[in-house]
């Protein structure tokens, strides 16, 4: 799978992800927030490795970052996987409440306060306790100015429809069963906009289900990239 790229979600990083030989770089912001210049990070590491042309993937955040790319160089993508992620914009209250915790989170660091805020929209209710975890110690050990960071470049992301009306590569779309950021009504929505996309849900999952369900994760991305000859 060496051109397999995965992004990860927020507030985590690339451990969330457990996909032998797949590259899954770290996500970091600097300068003025916008997902261009992520994008930008992840197009300089596919020069550095020399990969023309990659199954591009994300979840959650790691999908916005990946229709950041697919704005400036769709000819670097031949194979689109969204988990649990939407092409629409931040409503304004969504806005709102993301520049709430980028300015907390300055104020106060990352702490046990932003775990407890988080888990319960990452993870289904059904989540194991090595999950749990997992994504308790990932949000923990991000910096505060990254989560900041993330936070408003996601805020003032722009509505991704005709980017992805475009495209004319095969897609996956991935959605948790009980995902409460962005359920499967969304992704259903996500998978009519792409041109020639499947569609599936991960049962027993959230927000997170390369977390959650890592085996079925992966056997469903393997099964899709063998019926669509990626």
């Amino acid at each position: 799978m060496d051109d397999l790229v995965l992004l990860h979600a927020f507030p985590l990083d690339a451990r969330m992800w457990d996909v032998p030989g797949a590259l899954t770089p770290s996500l970091r912001g600097h300068g003025e927030p916008d997902l261009d210049t992520v994008a930008a990070q992840v197009l300089g590491v596919l020069d550095e490795r020399k990969l023309d042309s990659v199954v591009l993937g994300g979840c959650s955040m790691g999908g916005y970052v990946a229709m950041a790319l697919l704005r400036h160089a769709p000819e670097r993508v031949k194979g689109l996987v969204f988990v649990d992620t939407k092409h629409t914009a931040d409503t304004p209250e969504a806005a709102a409440n993301r520049h709430a915790m980028a300015d907390r989170v300055e104020r106060e660091g990352v702490g046990e306060w932003l775990a407890d805020a988080m888990l319960p929209n990452l993870l289904g209710p059904d989540a194991s306790d090595t999950a749990r975890a997992s994504v308790r110690t990932m949000i923990l050990d991000q910096r505060a100015e990254d989560v900041a960071w993330w936070q408003r470049a996601m805020a003032k992301r722009p509505d991704s429809t005709d980017v992805l009306e475009s495209l004319n590569v095969p897609s996956l779309v991935l959605v948790g069963e009980h995902d409460k950021l962005t359920p499967p009504d969304v992704a259903a929505k996500l998978a009519v906009t792409l041109m020639h996309s499947t569609s599936e849900r991960i049962e027993d999952a959230g927000h997170l289900p390369p977390v959650e369900q890592p085996d079925e994760f992966r056997f469903r991305l393997e099964r899709w990239r063998q019926q669509v000859g990626l």
